[in-house]
């Protein structure tokens, strides 16, 4: 407020046209959220699972996951170019015809550094939400390509959950652009049931299917995170482009963009 009163007095004695927005102009306006509501969802960890020696899907587990907040929109071209500007992030390999529309061809580790810059700037945390905070904030658009089989044959599995990954995808392969959905979910969130996945902190997850029904993690590979969409996939951490490689498991997705959860 002190910095304000001075420039304005600047403004009143200097009669210097446009001072005052080129002085205190926002760099980084503070994003629209969503406020989700703590709820019980059916997880299922994606990633490599045995059972007695053979490849297996693990089974769904109720899981809480605690309310937080989430921005209504992607983060958009100019948002990430103010951050590009700033120095703390790399430029995007490739940008959005218009700085509104979502920012894609973004890494992990690109959006990581965007939520460090624009906790800085903000004075507010963010973050990339995990994996079951996406699942919860996308609602109806969240899709399981999971398959359950008794098929002991993990080539089988495999070409059946891609199967139904193109099901839930609704397309056997990218479209010309990306494209943000522009609607909103039961929650209130834009963007989602489009061609751009979402990065999320999870990671590529290892571990045993008991008898029982029981899982028993191993440690996380977390150089291939998890990206939601239509349906959830495996992306090696460095890349920007999935549908041209570096996706670890699963259907490659079309367009990797982001958006982020206010708080640590």
């Amino acid at each position: 407020m002190k910095t304000e009163l001075i420039v304005a007095g600047l403004v009143a004695i200097l009669g210097i046209p446009g001072l005052w927005l080129s002085t205190v102009r926002d760099p980084a306006p503070l994003a629209e959220t969503v406020f989700i509501a703590a709820d019980t969802i059916a997880y299922r960890p994606i990633g490599n699972f045995h059972q007695n020696g053979k490849s297996a899907v693990p089974p769904e587990q109720q899981r809480v996951v605690a309310a937080f907040e989430i921005m209504k929109h992607q983060v958009s071209g100019a948002e990430y170019a103010a951050c590009v500007t700033a120095g703390a992030c790399k430029k995007a390999s490739r940008s959005p015809a218009e700085d509104s529309q979502a920012q894609t061809h973004v890494s992990w580790h690109d959006a990581t550094a965007y939520a460090q810059w624009y906790s800085k700037v903000t004075k507010a945390s963010w973050r990339l939400p995990d994996e079951a905070e996406w699942q919860l904030a996308a609602a109806e658009v969240f899709g399981d390509e999971a398959v359950e089989t008794e098929n002991g044959d993990p080539a089988q599995r495999w070409l059946q959950q891609y199967a139904r990954g193109v099901t839930l995808r609704g397309l056997p392969g990218p479209t010309q652009a990306p494209r943000s959905d522009p609607g909103t979910n039961s929650n209130g969130l834009t963007g989602l049931g489009g061609n751009i996945w979402e990065w999320t902190s999870g990671c590529m997850q290892n571990g045993e299917v008991k008898e029982t029904g029981d899982l028993i993690l191993g440690d996380p590979y977390c150089s291939a995170r998890i990206a939601g969409g239509r349906h959830r996939a495996v992306v090696i951490d460095f890349i920007r482009d999935a549908s041209v490689g570096g996706c670890a498991a699963g259907l490659p997705p079309d367009y990797l963009g982001f958006r982020l959860v206010k708080g640590s």
